[in-house]
């Protein structure tokens, strides 16, 4: 038996370690959870503990042994592991003899993958690698979430995208040259270079930004997107006769992001499901995430709206009143533009058809399912079992909450003579039919750029001085700078789609403050309690809040770019007067409110400034110390430092 892992952050999570606690703390440390006195990671130590104490006295092996090798990085193949309980860093194959390419079967992606030989064992012509990696059993245990990118990570995407490493070179000419990840350092986070969406985009290696044609067009390739990516790797491991189980931690579902960011929450539903389908195992927790109407009722509207499932649930719907747009309740379902189950059927990944046996601990009864609608079976009848949540990412309202966001651009048009469904269909709508599907994720690449963003972002912060602010900041403002050509001197406007997301989604969190406010671009029109803003304070409060942490000049955060800015020249300049310490990782949460403060009192301004576009250099008609608005598309979100000597 062995453990192994290959998430995007074992390599930062192994390198932040070993910043923090000044010695050598290896991947296979991360995935134990512990090294010494450092704690912190998967905690694959506390299995072996519990294991330890808990196997029978006839049992000779020792689930411990293993650790040290795990804390010091040492290697043993499968093979010749001997007694050992292993632990293995799946990214890991910057090491060649470690990772074997083999074929996918009818690829729409890749034509051949290379994958960690203790996945799919050694060259069946080559007896010594045999033994070495002689193949395994593959038990995969997703946590259940909401994703940001797709539907929702559980059995597919876990080893859909998993398995693919993240340090595996493309050839022994450049070792820091990654086949799947990005960037080109010897920290890869991001494995980015995977098609996320059909349209990737072609990069400028110089530059690091997108490609255009004579025609100002961007360059991009047409892939089968995050389906082609997930299922070739699939059928690939099952064509080397890789056994699979699939186990779902289904306990706490996670809503609204699948990272470890503050908006996620864990949704105690209480299930654990297993199956030897991941297809059949994702669709179904797929439909009980996305149905909260009755089976009878859903079938019922199924048959009268033509719809190509009864699996649907109650969403907010904008409507007009009078000069302001309410909410309302109305039906929808992700399950209407979701074609990866099919796609992965028609692959032979698995099948849609299923049925659930098992047992249902709270109530002492078993649990079924009918016509695929989970319940369990009391005195004979069958109870369905649906939640009462409304599971969506922010990231994906386009596609998760459409019929809300759509909704709403109608209403919008209508009262305000915009023409935002226009901007949303013409933006992602492909094919024209007014619906837009998962598979339809703009035709501009945007994905693949912003993993480049992300994973340089995450590299600036591992690797320079006062790297956790520069990286931070650079994250944040490329995906505003490149969303408005007038925002940056190449005129770049890949990441504008994405944005008119966002904005939706501000606002859609807007309608839920608990407070009436008027709204100051529409005479007339209010926000909060249900009630939309318009459009355009929508859009300027998603980019007020990326800027400054909040609307108001009272509650300027340190953790927003304006606080990166200012925390940097405070620690650089001034010694950390106000954050209180020159170290990037100690900043007071009160640190720009002093600052504002002291500068009331006539207190010397620091010396940086922060370029940011008109209408956004200022706060409920307060101008915002350090803060230029300019037209000029070289300077737009851009800091300049220490009389311009340093800019970011």
């Amino acid at each position: 038996m062995a453990l192994g892992e290959a998430s995007t952050s074992s390599i930062l999570m192994e390198l932040m370690a070993s910043k923090i606690t000044g010695k050598t703390i290896t991947a296979e440390a991360i995935f134990e959870g512990r090294s010494g006195d450092f704690y912190g990671g998967w905690g694959f130590y506390f299995v072996r503990r519990y294991l330890e104490e808990h196997h029978p006295p006839s049992h000779t092996d020792d689930p411990m042994n293993g650790y040290e090798d795990s804390v010091a990085g040492r290697y043993f193949s499968p093979g010749m592991a001997g007694n050992r309980l292993m632990v293995y860093d799946l990214n890991q194959i910057a090491d060649p003899s470690r990772g074997r390419t083999i074929t996918v079967p009818e690829g729409d992606n890749y034509s051949e993958i290379t994958l960690h030989k203790v996945i799919v064992g050694g060259d069946p012509d080559d007896n010594v690698d045999r033994n070495d990696y002689p193949g395994c059993v593959l038990v995969n245990v997703p946590k259940m979430k909401i994703h940001a990118q797709d539907l929702l990570t559980n059995a597919i995407k876990n080893i859909g995208i998993g398995l693919y490493p993240t340090q595996c070179a493309i050839n022994s000419d450049d070792e820091n040259k990654w086949k799947y990840a990005m960037p080109p350092s010897s920290t890869p986070s991001f494995k980015g270079k995977l098609p996320h969406c059909p349209w990737v985009v072609e990069i400028d290696d110089d530059t690091d930004l997108p490609l255009k044609d004579e025609n100002g067009e961007y360059i991009v390739t047409r892939t089968a997107g995050m389906p082609g990516t997930q299922a070739d790797v699939i059928r690939a491991v099952q064509e080397q006769g890789v056994y699979m189980v699939h186990v779902s931690d289904s306990i706490d579902m996670i809503n609204l992001n699948h990272n470890p960011e503050g908006i996620a929450v864990r949704i105690p539903e209480g299930y654990l499901w297993s199956s030897l389908d991941c297809v059949a195992l994702d669709l179904l927790c797929a439909r009980y995430c996305f149905k909260t109407i009755p089976m009878s009722k859903g079938m019922k509207l199924k048959e009268e709206n033509s719809w190509n499932t009864e699996f649907v649930h109650q969403v907010p719907v904008a409507q007009i009143e009078y000069k302001n747009i309410i909410t309302v309740e109305g039906l929808d379902s992700p399950l209407f533009r979701y074609n990866l189950y099919s796609y992965a059927e028609n692959r032979g990944i698995g099948q849609q058809l299923y049925y659930v046996t098992g047992w249902d601990s709270v109530t002492d009864t078993p649990l079924t399912s009918l016509a695929g609608h989970l319940g369990r079976v009391e005195e004979n009848k069958f109870i369905e079992l649906m939640t009462d949540n409304m599971y969506y990412n922010p990231s994906c309202m386009i596609w998760d909450m459409q019929k809300t966001i759509i909704s709403y651009a109608e209403a919008h048009d209508t009262l305000n003579g915009t023409s935002i469904v226009k901007e949303f269909m013409d933006g992602f709508d492909e094919n024209v039919d007014g619906v837009i599907d998962y598979d339809e994720r703009g035709r501009k690449g945007f994905d693949t750029h912003n993993f480049l963003i992300m994973s340089q972002s995450l590299d600036i912060q591992l690797t320079e001085e006062y790297g956790a602010l520069k990286g931070n900041f650079y994250n944040m403002v490329n995906v505003g700078k490149h969303s408005d050509e007038k925002w940056n001197p190449e005129g770049h406007d890949f990441t504008r789609e994405f944005n008119l997301v966002g904005i939706a989604n501000q606002a859609y969190e807007m309608s839920k403050y608990e407070n009436v406010t008027p709204d100051p671009f529409v005479p007339g029109m209010k926000w909060g309690k249900g009630m939309w803003p318009s459009w355009e304070l929508a859009r300027w409060a998603m980019f007020s809040g990326m800027l400054y942490g909040t609307l108001s000049i009272d509650q300027v955060s340190i953790s927003s770019v304006y606080g990166m800015v200012f925390s940097y020249a405070d620690k650089t300049l001034n010694k950390g007067q106000y954050t209180g310490s020159v170290d990037e990782k100690i900043s007071d949460p009160q640190a720009v409110h002093k600052y504002f403060e002291a500068l009331s009192k006539g207190v010397d301004i620091l010396d940086f400034v922060f370029y940011v576009p008109p209408g956004f250099g200022i706060l409920g008609e307060v101008e915002i110390p350090n803060v230029e608005e300019t037209n000029d598309p070289g300077k737009t979100f851009t800091a300049h430092f220490n009389q311009g000597q340093e800019v970011w």
